[in-house]
């Protein structure tokens, strides 16, 4: 059996996020990956958790709030920018993050301009062997010049393409 990309996702998450990590969502649009990551990192971790709209943070407050999972969460209304070390914590670094901009997270229509920029925040400060996932409807044409301007001695690269998703990894080495 073939995974849909949220199953493919999850996964992955599961296979890469210990419990005590820190791990980003850095488009929580309908909440479902940040309340899955926060399953995975146990009480001792963290889920920095971006959302741009008031409606998607407070849905996702609440939904966290009923499973009992919204102490391991901060939830910023605002996407990722020049902050996001001071946010991180100037030491920390991530062993997971996901910009999700696909029909699972009903985020398809939300690609911010400045996607890009909140990618080049993140991915310095992803551990050795972190793991960083974008997935998309409709990917950008700017996407595959990023991604191949990216150095093969510190990341690797895959793709798993569905019916309408395609979902990027990038593993940092």
């Amino acid at each position: 059996m073939i995974p849909n990309s949220q199953a493919f996702s999850h996964e992955l998450i599961e296979q890469t996020v210990k419990v005590g990590d820190i791990v980003i969502d850095g488009t929580t649009a309908n909440g479902s990956n940040t309340r899955f990551l926060a399953t995975r990192i146990g009480k001792s971790g963290q889920v920095i958790s971006y959302t741009t709209t008031k409606d998607n943070a407070n849905a996702t407050a609440a939904s966290l709030f009923m499973s009992g999972l919204l102490e391991r969460v901060t939830l910023l209304s605002k996407n990722i920018d020049e902050q996001f070390i001071t946010e991180l914590g100037s030491n920390n670094q991530v062993s997971l993050a996901i910009f999700d901009y696909s029909e699972d997270a009903q985020n398809e229509n939300n690609l911010p301009l400045d996607y890009l920029n909140q990618v080049n925040h993140v991915l310095p400060r992803l551990t050795h062997s972190g793991l960083l996932i974008i997935k998309f409807n409709h990917q950008p044409d700017s996407w595959h010049n990023f991604s191949d301007s990216l150095l093969s001695a510190d990341y690797k690269q895959a793709c798993y393409l569905t019916e309408n998703i395609t979902t990027y990894l990038i593993e940092r080495i």
